[in-house]
């Protein structure tokens, strides 16, 4: 499925704060639950999903001294840990949640603040302007896929049985356009600044929690931000996080450019490496500053 055209815009001006912090966020599973969650299709209300599950599947990360290891299944562990213990929240905003609509559709990417009291309950009140990202995206809705890899750009030696297969996600789906830059957050002290960024997944609607499902995150990490020291500190680590320090090819255990283990991807122009993240999200109840369409509306609607 060829991108669609990249297109951007600015979020709207907030509305007033007329409620702060978790206690307000307690008041919204009031406002979201039940009939509202098993609507299937609303395209009047923002549809917010909360990435459940990452899994890191090209590059591999590396550990180790005089015995190299492959550690990637221990990075993923670290956040996967955050996400169950609500520590990171990335959240993909959909509008409007309709697979049936193919075109010129919206998606925003928000580092939110999510709580469990019963329906998990996010929002985006208190998160800089600067780390929400939108952009426009398209829906396969009737055979087909959406995404995928760029051509030469995985690592052949992880495509066996022992690691998780990259995700292809199959219609009904969606993928977005291009988006130049999104800081994926991995800890609540790091976030991953990736460049040329697409996200793409399937859609699960029929039961409740609706989810998006084979979702694929697929950005770039330049080799001057993934050997920055100013990128946080991930998991337990109490110094600053470097990439690079974990890559092969990079200044990992697998430093030998040679090296068939070797996972960066150098051309004439370029210096550093894509990387792929699977994922799959959950709906949560949501609020936002920016949302024209408060959720007031408690009354069932058929889809």
């Amino acid at each position: 499925m060829a991108a669609p055209v990249t297109r951007t815009s600015h979020r709207s001006p907030p509305r007033a704060r007329n409620w702060l912090g978790a206690a307000a966020l307690l008041l919204l599973s009031a406002c979201y639950g039940g009939d509202f969650l098993d609507r299937l299709v609303d395209p009047d209300i923002e549809a917010a999903f909360r990435i459940t599950s990452m899994t890191l599947i090209d590059p591999h990360f590396y550990d180790g001294g005089a015995v190299c290891e492959d550690a990637t299944l221990k990075y993923n562990q670290i956040w996967t840990t955050h996400l169950g213990k609500y520590e990171i929240n990335p959240i993909l905003v959909l509008s409007p949640l309709d697979p049936a609509v193919e075109t010129a559709t919206k998606i925003r990417v928000i580092p939110a603040t999510c709580i469990a009291v019963g329906d998990i309950n996010c929002s985006d009140v208190g998160v800089p302007e600067a780390n929400i990202v939108e952009a426009v995206f398209n829906n396969s809705l009737q055979g087909g896929k959406c995404g995928g890899p760029i051509m030469g750009s995985l690592n052949p030696l992880y495509d066996v049985a022992k690691y998780e297969p990259l995700s292809s996600p199959e219609s009904p789906c969606f993928l977005s356009a291009l988006i130049p830059a999104v800081k994926l957050p991995l800890g609540p002290k790091f976030s991953l600044p990736l460049s040329n960024v697409q996200i793409s997944a399937a859609y699960s609607l029929e039961e409740e929690p609706q989810r998006l499902i084979e979702g694929l995150i697929v950005g770039y990490l330049p080799a001057a931000l993934a050997n920055s020291d100013t990128l946080g500190m991930l998991g337990t680590l109490t110094t600053p996080f470097k990439p690079w320090d974990v890559l092969a090819g990079g200044n990992s255990c697998q430093p030998d450019v040679a090296n068939p283990i070797n996972d960066l991807d150098i051309d004439d122009v370029n210096n550093g490496v894509w990387i792929y993240f699977n994922f799959t999200a959950e709906r949560v109840a949501w609020m936002s500053e920016s949302s024209t369409n408060p959720p007031t509306d408690t009354s069932p609607t058929s889809p």
